[in-house]
C-alpha cells in the first residue's frame, strides 16, 4: 500500500506540472497569432511538431530504455531538468530573432525550439506513466489517479489564472516579451524534478523489482499476465488506441481555435482574464469529476464510463456555437472538463488492464504517443486548414471557427462509434 509521503510526492509533482502547463500554454497560441502574426494553421505547428517529437521518442527510444533498465524516476528527473534550461535558452534566442530579424523568425524559433525540446522532455512522460503502474496495484490505481488528477486540475486553475494576469504584464503580451512566463515555467520544472526525486529516494515508495511476481495474483480482468496477452487482447488494445486517437483528433482540433474565437469582439468578446475563467471552468469541472470518475467506472463499468466521456466530446463543440457571452461559454466549457476527467482517469485504467506488466514501458509509450500525436496534429490537419480555407474564401473569422467546431464534433462521433462497437471489456 502506498504511503502518505509517496502520495504527497506524486501529487506535488502533478500539481506543479499542471501549473506550468496552464501558465505557459494558455496564451502561447494567441501570442503567436495576434502578436507574431502567424496564420491559424501556422500556430498549430507548435503542437504538431513538438508532440510528434515527443511521441516518436517515447515509442522508439524512452519506452525501450525504461523497460530495459527499469528506469522510471531517472527519466522523469532528467527530462524535466533538460526542459527547464531549454525554456530559458528558447526565450533569449526568440527575443534576439525578434529584435534583429522579424516576428516570423521569432515565432518559428519558439516552434522549432520547443519541438526539439520535446524530444528529450518526453522521457519524463513515459517514466511517469510506467512509475504509476509499478508502484500501485489495480485496486489502488483508480483511487490514486483520481487524487492526482484532481490535484493536477487545481494546478491547472492556478497556472491559467496567473497566466491571465501575466500575459499583458508590462504591455500587450508582455508576459512572453519580458520572459516572465518562460522563467516561471522553468522554475516550476526544476522544482517538480526535485520533488519527484526526493519523494522516490525517501523510501516513501518501495518499487517492486518484479511486478509480475510480487503484485497480487492476476484475477482475470484486473491484471494481464504475459500468457493472457494473446492476439485478441492485442487487437482489443489497438482498437482502443484507434478510438482514443480519433476522438482526441476531433477535440484537440479546436483547442487553440477556441481561444481565437472567444477573443473576437463578437459574439463573446473575452478579455485575457475572461479567457482564463473560461479555461478554468473546464479545470474545475475536471477536478470534481476526477474525484468520482474512478468509483463510477468501477460501478457502471469502465467501457460505459469512458463512453460518457467520448459522448460529451461530441456534444460540447456544438454547444460552443450557441454561446452568446462569457457566462454561457463558461458553463458550456465545463462539459469539456467532465469529459477530460473521464477520459484521463478511466482511459488510463483501461490501458492499465489491457497492458501486461512486463510490456508497460513500451505499450504505455504507445498509449502516451497516441494522445500526444492526436493533440499535435489535430489543429494542423483538421482545425487550422478548415478555418484558414474558410477565411480565405471570404467567411468571417467567427463563421470559420464555428464551422470548425461542427467538423470537430463529427470527427469525435466517428471515434466514439468505433469504441462502442469494437472495444470489448
Amino acid at each position: 500500500m502506498l504511503s502518505r509521503k509517496a502520495v504527497v510526492g506524486l501529487s506535488s509533482f502533478q500539481f506543479m506540472a499542471m501549473v506550468r502547463r496552464g501558465l505557459f500554454y494558455t496564451f502561447l497560441s494567441l501570442y503567436l497569432r495576434v502578436i507574431l502574426g502567424l496564420s491559424v494553421t501556422e500556430t498549430t505547428l507548435l503542437a504538431c511538431l513538438s508532440m510528434i517529437a515527443n511521441s516518436v521518442s517515447q515509442t522508439f527510444i524512452w519506452g525501450k530504455i525504461s523497460d530495459k533498465y527499469q528506469m522510471r524516476v531517472g527519466l522523469i528527473v532528467i527530462g524535466e531538468t533538460i526542459a527547464a534550461f531549454g525554456y530559458i535558452l528558447i526565450y533569449f534566442v526568440h527575443i534576439y530573432m525578434l529584435t534583429i530579424y522579424s516576428s516570423l523568425y521569432a515565432a518559428y524559433t519558439i516552434i522549432f525550439g520547443l519541438s526539439l525540446l520535446e524530444f528529450f522532455w518526453s522521457m519524463s512522460n513515459v517514466g511517469w506513466s510506467a512509475l504509476i503502474s509499478d508502484i500501485t496495484t489495480s485496486k489502488e490505481r483508480g483511487k490514486l489517479m483520481s487524487i492526482i488528477s484532481s490535484i493536477g486540475g487545481i494546478g491547472q486553475i492556478v497556472g491559467v489564472s496567473v497566466a491571465g494576469i501575466l500575459y499583458d504584464w508590462g504591455g500587450e503580451a508582455g508576459g512572453f516579451k519580458n520572459g516572465i512566463l518562460f522563467f516561471f515555467a522553468s522554475a516550476l520544472m526544476i522544482a517538480s524534478a526535485s520533488v519527484i526525486g526526493l519523494a522516490m529516494r525517501s523510501r516513501g515508495v518501495k518499487r517492486r523489482k518484479n511486478p509480475i511476481v510480487t503484485r497480487e495474483v492476476p484475477s482475470g480482468k484486473n491484471e494481464k499476465s504475459p500468457e493472457s496477452f494473446n492476439n485478441y487482447s492485442l487487437r482489443n488494445f489497438y482498437w482502443f488506441l484507434a478510438s482514443m486517437f480519433i476522438v482526441s483528433l476531433g477535440t484537440f482540433s479546436i483547442l487553440q481555435i477556441l481561444v481565437f474565437y472567444v477573443e473576437l469582439d463578437t459574439p463573446i468578446g473575452a478579455s485575457s482574464v475572461d479567457i482564463a475563467m473560461i479555461r478554468n471552468s473546464a479545470s474545475i469541472a475536471a477536478i470534481i469529476t476526477s474525484l468520482v470518475a474512478g468509483p463510477i467506472a468501477d460501478k457502471i463499468g469502465k467501457k460505459t464510463a469512458l463512453g460518457i466521456g467520448f459522448t460529451l466530446r461530441v456534444i460540447t463543440p456544438l454547444l460552443y456555437i450557441i454561446a452568446q457571452n462569457v457566462e454561457q461559454m463558461i458553463i458550456i466549457n465545463s462539459l469539456s472538463g467532465v469529459s477530460m476527467a473521464f477520459i484521463n482517469v478511466v482511459g488510463y485504467l483501461v490501458a492499465s488492464e489491457l497492458i501486461p506488466a512486463e510490456r508497460r514501458g513500451r505499450l504505455f509509450g504507445q498509449y502516451n504517443a497516441i494522445n500526444g500525436i492526436s493533440f499535435g496534429i489535430a489543429g494542423t490537419v483538421v482545425g487550422g486548414p478548415v478555418a484558414d480555407y474558410l477565411i480565405a474564401q471570404g467567411f468571417s473569422e467567427a463563421q470559420a471557427y464555428t464551422t470548425t467546431f461542427e467538423v470537430a464534433a463529427m470527427v469525435s462521433l466517428i471515434g466514439t462509434i468505433i469504441y462502442l462497437i469494437k472495444v470489448k471489456e
